[in-house]
């Protein structure tokens, strides 16, 4: 090896104070070992950064360009060792969780907001993927954390609940049935739905059709569309009725109505966060609790 940090640090020190004592009080060294690694460098260089004098040292032009670059290589390590034991504390990290679109209007921005009051060097990387996408990404380390619609029984995968939600009719407020309190599934079997496609919505589309199912119903799907503002978009046309868990965050009641469904049992769809067991580390474990105590507003009981 031509040089290593030891011979940058000490001619750093030598550079800066323009004085081999000074130097090596600082560095708590003997002055000779001082001058001795400086000698090295400039031998395996091949180049003089210093000329010493009796009385005085100076940097040479090579001597002034190699001192900011060896203040800024030492400057990058101690940012690098400290950002490793921050890592390492989870204090400092990158968390990428997945996210689905019942999740996405009001239990994940709740809880974002939440962690990053604690936890402000955690960047958080939020990516929409449904449930099933979500199971595969977790296993493949793609992401750290889901939230994912229905549990999940699998020996490298460990989920809690953290939010239950109940179906809700949502209905252009014109709409005939908007007159009542409370709707039934076989009131809403009998209107067109607009509900999301099963590429994109595969968890809620599955939860719908087997409530019906449940109560002896067939819904009818009028129209489909991929995204939530889509959906919305269509009700508030007047295209049809759709389904969702509760209303969202960002809908105003003059646009749209909501309206409970009411069923025996009543479907509860239960949000679980999920985490590959082995990798779980102090900034995961920050997260978990951030969405459990938030989500326990979220748990119907």
């Amino acid at each position: 090896m031509r040089y290593d940090l030891k011979h940058l640090g000490t001619f750093v020190a030598v550079a800066e104070e323009l004085n081999f004592h000074r130097a090596a009080e600082r560095l708590t060294m003997a002055q000779p070992a001082v001058s001795r690694i400086v000698l090295e460098l400039e031998d395996r260089l091949g180049v003089k950064l210093l000329e010493r004098t009796t009385r005085k040292v100076r940097l040479t032009e090579s001597g002034r360009y190699m001192l900011q670059e060896a203040q800024e290589i030492l400057g990058r390590i101690d940012i690098a060792e400290n950002t490793a034991r921050l890592l390492a504390s989870g204090t400092k990290a990158i968390l990428r969780v997945g996210y689905t679109t019942i999740t996405g209007h009001s239990l994940v921005p709740d809880i974002t907001r939440e962690f990053r009051l604690t936890n402000p060097d955690v960047r958080l990387e939020l990516i929409y993927l449904s449930s099933p996408v979500q199971r595969d990404k977790i296993l493949q380390d793609e992401i750290d954390l889901g939230f994912i619609e229905g549990s999940f029984q699998s020996s490298e995968i460990e989920s809690r609940p953290v939010a239950h939600h109940r179906l809700m009719a949502l209905l252009p407020p014109g709409h005939a049935l908007a007159a009542k309190e409370t709707l039934t599934i076989e009131e809403l079997a009998r209107e067109q739905l607009v509900l999301g496609t099963t590429d994109e919505w595969p968890t809620l589309r599955r939860i719908i059709v087997d409530a019906f199912q449940n109560a002896g119903q067939v819904l009818s799907v009028g129209q489909e569309a991929s995204s939530l503002t889509g959906i919305l978009g269509l009700v508030t046309a007047g295209v049809g009725i759709t389904i969702f868990c509760g209303m969202p965050r960002f809908c105003s009641e003059d646009a749209i109505a909501p309206r409970p469904i009411v069923s025996n049992p009543p479907v509860i769809v239960e949000t679980h966060l999920a985490w590959r067991r082995t990798s779980i580390n102090m900034a995961k474990r920050r997260f978990i609790e951030a969405s459990q105590k938030v989500g326990a507003a979220y748990i119907i009981s």
